[in-house]
Order: C-alpha cells, then sequence, then structure tokens
C-alpha cells in the first residue's frame, strides 16, 4: 500500500481524525473519534453503495456519505471504515461532530483532489 495521509478536523472531544491510504486509483479512508472502533463500513463504487453497521451503532452517519461522495466524485471505489464514540454525548457535542464531518470531507475531497493532480 502507498502512503497514508492523516487529515484531523476539529478539536477536543469532537475531533474527527481521517487517515487515508490510496490503493491504486481507490481509496481506503479510517474516520476515527472519541474512542475509536469499528462502527461502520462502507464502500462505495462511483455512487452506488453498500454499508454494514453493527448492531446499536449509528457510525453510518458518518462512514457512508463521506463514502458515497469521494467514490461519485473520483468515480472510484472508496472504502470508509468508521467509529466515534463519546460518552454521554450531548446534543450541542453531537452538533460538533457532524459540523466536522461536513468539513472534513471537504478537507478529504480536496487532498485526495491534489493528490490525483501530482500523479499527472
Amino acid at each position: 500500500m502507498s502512503e497514508r495521509i492523516k487529515l484531523i478536523q476539529g478539536t477536543g472531544k469532537t475531533a474527527l481524525t481521517y487517515e487515508l491510504t490510496p490503493v491504486g486509483n481507490d481509496w481506503l479512508i479510517l474516520l476515527t473519534g472519541g474512542d475509536a472502533h469499528i462502527g461502520c463500513t462502507a464502500i462505495g463504487d462511483d455512487g452506488r453503495l453498500s454499508s454494514y453497521t453493527p448492531q446499536s451503532h449509528k457510525d453510518d452517519a458518518l462512514a457512508i456519505p463521506l463514502a458515497k461522495k469521494v467514490s461519485q466524485t473520483f468515480h472510484c471505489v472508496c472504502t470508509v471504515v468508521a467509529g466515534f464514540h463519546l460518552d454521554e454525548i450531548t446534543r450541542e457535542e453531537i452538533a460538533a461532530v457532524i459540523a466536522n464531518a461536513d468539513m472534513g470531507m471537504v478537507q478529504v475531497l480536496k487532498t485526495i483532489k491534489e493528490k490525483m493532480n501530482q500523479k499527472e
């Protein structure tokens, strides 16, 4: 496998960490925060999507949109493994995680685009 690219979006308990690994023309993304774990695996294939979320997890809200957007944007396969957990999370902290995920997606798309332009 190639180099890993690490990005962090946000600060404190609601920060999200993205580890991007190019695999040929495809992408493997590990998205974690709080108490990291595997809470969802989503695979996007040029916009088509498959996912698995273990019982009682809600990490699909992080994994699915990212896998779909990366695969649609770059016409590739993108696998996102996501796991974020924060005990007794508040509504405000949930909103912060969602905002970090939205901004993180922008950062991920920009980073992948830059990497692809370097290949050309």
